[in-house]
């Protein structure tokens, strides 16, 4: 820092206001003002530290009965006394999230069908609860105006207007629970679709026990864009050109760097919703392969197949559709950028911009489910992006009941099994924490494992979930482009029951294994060599005879190859 003399507002200039006279500046001084300002390295942030840790004083104060000192003192302490139990937790929690996999797998029946009725019996009991309480407050107005009782008009007035509220909630509570046991009784059948996705996603999951890593390489890729991302703040921030004014050196940042701020956080946007599409890309890589693969003895190696296909053809499809959601984003922040310049000066304005703001998120929601499946399609066709998105929104609304099924019972399925892991890995470790009768604060090292316990939760569910829409598209492209009979379809018996022609299939399915088993009599092997591969009505091969390796099919006979890779086309 220069030691000159201070003759303009360091921290007003520094935060870019207007009253200062001039924005996107900094200055050099000799001293931080202490009382708006924190010196941090040889920078003063326009915030008080000081009030803050007033502020934190008093609200640890209100609940431990300590200051933030002892308070955090206490913490450290309790951290580096029970970090084993920390561990432990969160093995736990890897436990009983396996425990959960498996369980939807084996379980599914018994757990989707429980969801159900608890959907029901939920829906039921919260629009019971709305209409009692509505017809409560009605007598007690009533009984209010009878005896003449001596609650303020305003009361009364509140009082009014709460039973005007519950029986608006009651009406549309009544509505939303007559509809959705409408639904699920509607869509029973797709119900009994959404077990058989549940059990093939364990199986497929089962098969390539790797790919539950996907989520935590994500992760790790997040926390790096982050740091660097604080780095490209820190120098943006920090830079200016050096000018006099009123004796005073400022900083003044140009319009190119001042306006890099908003593409550097649209960058962060960009690369963010970049990494997790290529955690979309390659589960669904891996997993529309070993659909498509019939003899699953021969997958190979599907994740690392999948990485290359998408390192290889799909970059730019999944840098595409995140730039469509980064753009998205950028223009939800603008708009609450505007709300909050704005202020309370137009309410008329500010109405118009939460509307914006809430349509604008309703929109980029839908486009994320529609670009999950897109990359979906892209990871089993190779589309560009464009040619996948319109391909899966006709898949999509063709099946739409199918897809309400999935959305609307599957996904609670999976909340409910993550909060399972979460809540049962709390309460383990409370019963840990009993006893360490030393440590001060059990709540701390417990929050911390809830933390944890949720991240690992995440990794199994989230995969879990992709696992069972890419398994649907890949049922959906298998019933467009299969009959069952001249093409035979790839998918398992338990999905071939919610076909169309589903008997004359699995009678066709059956006829291929009983032809698949003929290859497979007892013919006394010749020349060392199993005669196994071949039928047993038929000679072997001279080739066999001379000692050479017999030849025999990878895959069923008149069945199409055991891989998409028919399908994929170096685009996008």
């Amino acid at each position: 820092m220069m030691d000159v003399a201070l003759e303009v507002d360091p921290v007003n200039i520094a935060a870019g206001n207007k009253d200062a006279g001039i924005s996107s500046t900094s200055t050099c001084v000799a001293k931080c003002p202490m009382d708006r300002s924190t010196a941090f390295g040889f920078y003063c942030l326009p915030l008080s530290l000081s009030d803050a840790g007033n502020k934190t004083d008093q609200v640890l104060k209100t609940l431990t009965g300590t200051s933030g000192t002892d308070f955090f003192k206490n913490v450290g302490r309790d951290l580096r006394s029970s970090w084993r139990e920390i561990i432990y937790m969160c093995l736990v929690a890897l436990g009983l999230s396996i425990v959960v996999t498996a369980m939807l797998r084996f379980l599914a029946p018994v757990i989707v069908w429980i969801t159900v009725v608890l959907i029901i019996v939920a829906s039921v009991a919260v629009t019971v609860f709305l209409w009692v309480s509505w017809h409560m407050r009605q007598q007690a107005v009533q009984r209010t105006e009878n005896n003449n009782d001596s609650m303020s008009e305003y009361e009364k007035d509140v009082l009014k207007r709460s039973v005007t509220n519950f029986l608006i909630m009651a009406i549309v509570s009544t509505i939303f629970t007559v509809l959705t046991i409408v639904l699920l009784v509607a869509m029973r059948k797709r119900i009994k679709l959404v077990i058989a996705l549940f059990k093939e996603a364990g199986k497929a999951i089962a098969a390539m026990p790797m790919i539950l890593l996907q989520p935590v390489w994500t992760c790790v890729w997040l926390v790096v864009v982050c740091l660097l991302g604080v780095i490209g703040v820190l120098l943006i921030e920090s830079s200016g050109d050096p000018t006099l004014y009123q004796g005073s050196v400022l900083f003044v940042k140009s319009s190119l760097i001042a306006n890099l701020r908003w593409y550097h956080l649209f960058a962060l946007l960009w690369i963010t919703q970049f990494l997790v599409a290529c955690q979309h890309v390659t589960i669904a890589g891996a997993i529309s392969q070993w659909y498509f693969t019939r003899n699953k003895n021969q997958l190979g190696w599907p994740i690392l197949t999948s990485m290359k296909r998408m390192y290889r053809y799909h970059l730019g499809s999944i840098a595409l559709g995140s730039l469509i959601i980064a753009l998205v984003k950028l223009v939800r922040i603008v708009l609450k950028y505007v709300e909050k310049r704005i202020g309370g000066q137009s309410q008329a304005c500010s109405w118009a911009l939460k509307c914006c703001q809430c349509c604008l998120w309703c929109f980029e929601k839908f486009l994320k489910f529609l670009s999950k499946n897109a990359y979906i399609e892209i990871a089993i066709y190779g589309y560009g992006f464009c040619k996948a998105a319109q391909k899966a929104f006709s898949l999509l609304v063709n099946n739409a009941f199918r897809v309400a099924a999935i959305n609307y019972v599957g996904a609670f399925v999976l909340f409910l099994s993550k909060a399972t892991v979460v809540i049962s890995s709390v309460f383990i470790g409370i019963e840990i924490m009993k006893t360490r009768e030393d440590v001060t604060y059990a709540w701390v090292p417990i929050l911390i494992a809830a933390v944890f316990s949720y991240f690992i939760a995440h990794c199994f569910i989230s995969v879990y979930e992709m696992t069972i829409d890419t398994l649907f598209l890949c049922f959906c492209e298998d019933c467009e482009r299969n009959d069952g009979i001249e093409k035979p379809y790839y998918m398992s018996k338990g999905l071939m029951q919610f076909v169309e022609n589903s008997k004359k299939a699995l009678a066709v399915l059956e006829e291929k294994e009983s032809q698949a088993k003929a290859w497979t009599t007892n013919v006394q092997p010749q020349n060392e060599i199993t005669s196994t591969h071949y039928p047993a009505a038929a000679p072997l091969p001279g080739h066999a005879h001379r000692g050479m390796t017999p030849l025999h099919p990878p895959y069923p006979p008149n069945s199409f190859p055991p891989s998409p890779s028919r399908f994929i086309t170096p685009a996008g």
